[in-house]
């Protein structure tokens, strides 16, 4: 009987896994270890590799995947048809099945260990309701209220900003970055974790596969990059902007994510960054004031929202200009509805792995937050 022999490759990608299958599992036991892991090595480890990526003007993490595409769909019959041909030459069949192999195994562990150090361990991390919260008591007043808040601050920034012929909102050439990025280091006084180096967020070049999935920003961990969507409409995006970065920050959730991104667009000095995120909030809060609040609120629902301008209702709030899907049509090469499918499926099912019990439904708890801060606050 032959003896198992492995390679000092193969015998450093089994302890890496095993390391990482140790990290998750005591991330899952402890939130301390959670926390001091954010908050004490993460940056550590993340800070020179954010660095490294942030050296390439593309999306490292788009190419990638879009390898990866290409090894699925090419790389395996190609390797199939080459083995067939081959078959005679079991040497050589062997030799080469067991590189691709490996090759696979290795991007597979290194998608696992970006993803534990930079994303599952983060999961288990406490709240930022524990963190910065005292315990709220979540009414329908307290949330008319905020809402209400939110409702004067939009109609007080809606007036001012070019406008397009066709009634949207036009920003100057992107220059609302370095503000998204100086508007972060701005609040780490106050949200430590929010401080430290900050690159260029990335333009994705699919961003038609990225609209069809109803994303608008990605974080993606196993590159370590924030990048974000082209297509959608200007005012969209300060925000967005913000609710990535904040990810590199080791703040995965997406609720918090958002949160830190409305509050630091909020005190920014950017008119842009503050209608951004009051436009945000005010998604959040009134898409859940309708959705949960009965029939007698509608009056107090009403009032709240009085003093909000048209042109949010008919065109600020909409990640997309209504004639977005018309002009793209083009470049549907699968059905936008099998996109969206797929994604959400996806998307939840990663949160679900992950201990967040909500799933999809975590991008609303948002609102409770804002709650929270308004309380404590008395404004947003």
């Amino acid at each position: 009987m032959k003896k198992l022999r492995l390679a000092r490759s193969d015998i450093a990608l089994l302890v890496i896994f095993v390391l990482m299958l140790l990290i998750n599992l005591i991330a899952r036991l402890s939130t301390g270890f959670s926390d001091f892991y954010v908050q004490k090595i993460y940056p550590v480890i993340s800070t020179p590799f954010i660095r490294l990526s942030g050296l390439f003007g593309f999306s490292v993490g788009e190419v990638m995947i879009a390898i990866a595409v290409a090894a699925l769909l090419i790389g395996i019959p190609a390797l199939v048809v080459f083995l067939i041909v081959k078959r005679k030459d079991k040497r050589l069949s062997r030799k080469v099945t067991k590189t691709a192999l490996r090759v696979v195994l290795w991007a597979a562990v290194y998608v696992f260990t970006t993803e534990t150090l930079n994303c599952f361990v983060m999961y288990q991390c406490s709240t930022f309701s524990q963190r910065y919260f005292p315990e709220t008591e979540h009414t329908e007043e307290l949330l008319l209220d905020t809402l209400g808040a939110v409702s004067v601050r939009l109609s007080e920034l809606e007036s001012g900003f070019e406008r397009g012929e066709d009634g949207y909102i036009v920003l100057p050439d992107e220059g609302y970055i370095d503000d998204c990025k100086q508007a972060l280091k701005d609040i780490s006084g106050e949200y430590s974790q929010l401080s430290g180096y900050y690159p260029t967020p990335k333009k994705i070049f699919f961003s038609f596969f990225m609209s069809q999935e109803s994303l608008i920003g990605l974080y993606i961990p196993f590159a370590f990059e924030a990048t974000y969507n082209r297509d959608p409409q200007d005012i969209s995006k300060p925000c967005t902007i913000c609710h990535e970065l904040s990810h590199l920050k080791g703040i995965i959730q997406e609720d918090e994510a958002s949160f830190a991104a409305i509050i630091a667009c909020t005190r920014s000095q950017s008119r842009a960054l503050q209608y951004s995120a009051y436009l945000d909030a005010f998604y959040y809060l009134y898409s859940n004031a309708s959705e949960l609040m009965g029939t007698e609120y509608e009056d107090k629902l009403r009032e709240a929202v009085r003093n909000v301008p048209a042109n949010v209702w008919d065109y600020d709030l909409y990640s997309f200009k209504s004639n977005y899907w018309e002009e793209n049509e083009e470049k549907e090469i699968i059905p936008t509805e099998t996109v969206q499918a797929v994604s959400e499926a996806f998307t939840e099912a990663n949160l679900k792995f992950n201990d967040v019990e909500e799933g999809i439904l975590i991008y609303y708890r948002v609102t409770e937050l804002l709650m929270d801060y308004y309380a404590l606050n008395g404004s947003i």
